[in-house]
C-alpha cells in the first residue's frame, strides 16, 4: 500500500468534490491524483477547478495508470457494476457510490470479483460514519429505548427533470437514488439490536411515471424480531415539505433525528425514555470526511468499514424486493 493512497475519479460528477476531493484534503494519508470523464475537455476543466494534477483521456486509461491505487466510482447507477468490476480487474481498490449496483445480481458479481482479486470494495453510504448516526446505533445496541418496535424513515425532496434519476435506462427511480438511504438506516438500526436481521417486504406502493420510474414509493417492512418499519422516498416533494427524518420507537422510549442524511448541515437528535428527554446536536465534521477517513483507515489498518460486501448485496436485494412488491421492474433487467 502506497503512502499517501492515490485516488482516481471516474467521471467529473457533481457529487465528487464534496464527497471525495474536499474531504480527502483533510486526510493526510490520501490524495486525488487524476480524473477521467467522457469528455477530456470536461475532465481537464474539473481537474483545473479542483487542483487535480493529472487527467486521463478515458476511463480505461485511468484504470491503467500507475499513480492510482483506489478508484472512486460516481458514474450513473447503471454503470456502477461494469466500471467497478473493470477497476478491480485492473488491480485497484474501489469506493463505489450508492446505490451499489442496479440490482442484487450485479452486487453479488461485484463482491465476487472483489473477493477473487483480494481487493477492497466499499459503498459510499457516508451518513453511516458520522458521530450522530454512530450514537444512534450505540443507543439502540445498549437497549436504551428497550426492544425496537417501529421505525419510520423518509427522504423526500425535489429532483427536477431532466435528470438521469428520471430514466430507467440509467437505473433511475426514487427508491434507487433516495430510498436506498431510509432502507439502510432502517436495516442498520435493527441490526444494532439484532445482528444479521434482514427485512421482509410486507407491501409496497409507488407513483409510477413514464419509463417505469417511481417518482414516489412507500414500503412496509417486517423483521424477525417483530419490529416493523415504513420507508419512503419521493423526487416530487416541494422544497418547503422536504424531509430526511428517522424515527425509532422502542418499548421504553424513542429516538429521532431531523436530518439523518447530512447531520453536518444541522440536526436535532432527540432521545426520550422513562427518565426524561435529551435533545441536541452531536458535533462532528461532514459525513464525507468521516467516511473517507474510515475507508482509508480500512485500507491501511484493516479497521471496520461497515458499508461493503454482504451489506451492499443485502441492501440491493431489499430494493429489488420493494420494486417487485410495488409492481415495478427491477432496475437493470
Amino acid at each position: 500500500m502506497t503512502s499517501p493512497l492515490r485516488f482516481g475519479i471516474l467521471g467529473a460528477a457533481r457529487i465528487a468534490p464534496k464527497a471525495l476531493v474536499q474531504p480527502l484534503g483533510k486526510v493526510d494519508s490520501a490524495v486525488v491524483t487524476r480524473v477521467a470523464a467522457r469528455s477530456p475537455e470536461r475532465a481537464a476543466a474539473f481537474a483545473a477547478e479542483h487542483d487535480i494534477p493529472e487527467v486521463s483521456e478515458s476511463y480505461d486509461a485511468l484504470l491503467a495508470a500507475d499513480d492510482v491505487d483506489v478508484v472512486y466510482n460516481p458514474l450513473p447507477m447503471n454503470l456502477h457494476a461494469e466500471w467497478t468490476i473493470k477497476a478491480l480487474r485492473a488491480g485497484k481498490h474501489v469506493l463505489c457510490e450508492k446505490p451499489f449496483a442496479s440490482n442484487a445480481a450485479e452486487a453479488e458479481e461485484m463482491v465476487r470479483v472483489a473477493n477473487e482479486t483480494g481487493l477492497v470494495l466499499g459503498e459510499a453510504f457516508h451518513h453511516r460514519y458520522h458521530p450522530m448516526f454512530v450514537r444512534i446505533l450505540e443507543l439502540v445496541a445498549a437497549g436504551t429505548i428497550g426492544e425496537l418496535t417501529r421505525i419510520d424513515a423518509a427522504f423526500n425532496i425535489t429532483i427536477r427533470k431532466p435528470d438521469i434519476r428520471w430514466n430507467y435506462d440509467t437505473s433511475g427511480g426514487s427508491l434507487m437514488d433516495l430510498g436506498c438511504y431510509p432502507l439502510i438506516w432502517t436495516r442498520h438500526v435493527i441490526q444494532a439490536a439484532h445482528p444479521g436481521a434482514e427485512p421482509t417486504v410486507v407491501s409496497a406502493e409507488a407513483v409510477e411515471e413514464p419509463d417505469k420510474i417511481d417518482s414516489s414509493i412507500w414500503a412496509e417492512l417486517s423483521f424477525p424480531s417483530g419490529a416493523t418499519a415504513r420507508v419512503e422516498s419521493s423526487m416530487t416533494t416541494p422544497s418547503s415539505d422536504a424531509s430526511v427524518g428517522l424515527s425509532i420507537t422502542g418499548t421504553n422510549g424513542s429516538i429521532s433525528t431531523s436530518n439523518a442524511i447530512a447531520p453536518h448541515d444541522g440536526h436535532v437528535l432527540t432521545v426520550r425514555t422513562e427518565g426524561g428527554e435529551t435533545s441536541g446536536e452531536i458535533p462532528g465534521g461532514t459525513t464525507y470526511e468521516h467516511m473517507c477517513r474510515a475507508f482509508c483507515d480500512h485500507l491501511v489498518h484493516g479497521t471496520e468499514f461497515p458499508t461493503m460486501a454482504t451489506d451492499s448485496i443485502a441492501n440491493m436485494a431489499a430494493i429489488d424486493s420493494i420494486y417487485t412488491a410495488a409492481g415495478l421492474p427491477i432496475r437493470g433487467m
